[in-house]
């Protein structure tokens, strides 16, 4: 690389989950100029450049980098601005996701379409909006998941095992502010899937199994890396065959990706994914930490090469280790009594401790991201999903929640 010639990176989304990736760029020189509709975005402050845009307006996205060219944009967890990004990457020939792929990723009824089509997704689905549409739900097949046709993190995500017990929670409603989606509950068992797409090449990084709370939410609380042996061979090949699949569909390359499978043993089916990299301390953390790989860093060498017309050759074999990360999932009430950080970290099963509660705070009901998240987490190493279960239920009874 041409080591006069300073690299340029765009963020696109400065939230708090692109700390890493600024400064994982920082390190290499590259210089980061973010932008985010908020002046309180954390990344503004981390950047080298951070500008207040409001990131819905693409014409005033387009504006703002055609007088601040980039070479290329970090890839951060994002929602529906991913598309933006998208725009971004199309209008200036830059790699990463393009708008269409991203229109199709976060747009859970045209990804439900499209895959559909092409054989890639056997459930049945329904957009409602209005208590008309609510009682068309009559005729579904139950269990349905009920979620919102844009959005991330779990949020307003429910199981309605009758359309009589759904009808219920709805009566009261005459119209959404958005649209909804009704579709099949599909059995099984929930993973999430991160994975790296260069040149047309499709890698998966990592498979994890979740831990999720009970119906009606489905908020995942944790996830378990799973290895790859020749008792997991056959569930490794069928998400592989699934998702290579649908990333040819949905025109997705140069681009890290996540996804959320279900699969009851024989069949696998796709939840959602997203062209862009898993939040909630997964590839920052837990997929680092897991494989040795990170996807991330492994990215930025990959869009610095391709700014300097070079190729970049990314080599990796999956290689997880058995660990869990798991976040707090804890009892509704007061936090009475937190364990010192140090005792916890001193357990040789412990990789890391990030605890960010206080004595004091109010612990509501686990719901969706928005209600767990942002209490910390914990990686743990261990040979089996229930044995790492035990060495969680080990720490949490450290911590001491008072009925309100």
């Amino acid at each position: 690389m041409n080591r006069d010639k300073v690299t340029r990176a765009g963020i696109i989304g400065a939230s708090n989950e692109s700390v890493y990736a600024i400064t994982e760029a920082g390190k290499r020189g590259i210089r980061t100029i973010a932008v985010d509709g908020s002046p309180h975005a954390r990344g503004l402050e981390c950047a080298d450049e951070g500008h207040v845009v409001d990131l819905r307006d693409t014409d005033a996205v387009f504006a703002f980098f055609d007088s601040n060219p980039v070479d290329f944009l970090l890839p951060v967890p994002v929602g529906r601005i991913l598309t933006t990004a998208g725009a971004v990457n199309d209008r200036y020939g830059l790699p990463g996701v393009s708008r269409r792929a991203a229109e199709l990723s976060t747009d859970k009824w045209e990804f439900h379409k499209t895959l559909a089509a092409e054989g890639l997704r056997d459930a049945e689905a329904i957009l409602f909006n209005t208590k008309e549409e609510i009682e068309g739900l009559s005729r579904m097949q139950y269990p349905v998941v009920v979620k919102p046709r844009f959005g991330s993190g779990s949020r307003a995500v429910k199981v309605y095992r009758s359309y009589e017990a759904l009808a219920d929670d709805m009566k009261d409603v005459t119209s959404f502010d958005e649209d909804y989606i009704a579709e099949s509950c599909v059995p099984g068992t929930e993973y999430g899937v991160d994975v790296i797409i260069t040149e047309g090449v499709y890698r998966m990084v990592l498979l994890r199994e979740k831990i999720i709370t009970p119906e009606p939410y489905r908020q995942c609380v944790g996830y378990f890396a799973i290895e790859k042996n020749a008792e997991s061979k056959a569930l490794f090949d069928r998400v592989d065959s699934l998702l290579s699949a649908a990333v040819r569909v949905l025109g997705l390359d140069d681009c890290l990706m996540h996804a959320d499978i279900m699969d009851d043993g024989s069949k696998s089916f796709i939840i959602e994914l997203s062209p862009r990299p898993s939040g909630h301390y997964l590839h920052n953390y837990f997929t680092r930490y897991a494989t040795g790989f990170d996807m991330l860093s492994e990215y930025i060498s990959y869009a610095e090469a391709c700014a300097d017309g070079k190729t970049y050759d990314i080599d990796y074999q999956y290689n997880a280790k058995s660990m869990m990360i798991r976040y707090f999932d804890l009892l509704e009430g007061v936090v009475a009594k937190l364990p010192d950080p140090a005792e916890i970290e001193s357990m040789d099963s412990v990789i890391c401790y990030n605890c960010f509660m206080k004595e004091g705070d109010r612990l509501g009901k686990v719901i969706d991201g928005g209600s767990v998240m942002g209490r910390g987490f914990y990686v743990i190493k261990a040979d089996s999903i229930d044995e790492a279960m035990d060495i969680s239920r080990e720490i949490e009874k450290r911590i001491i929640i008072k009925e309100c």
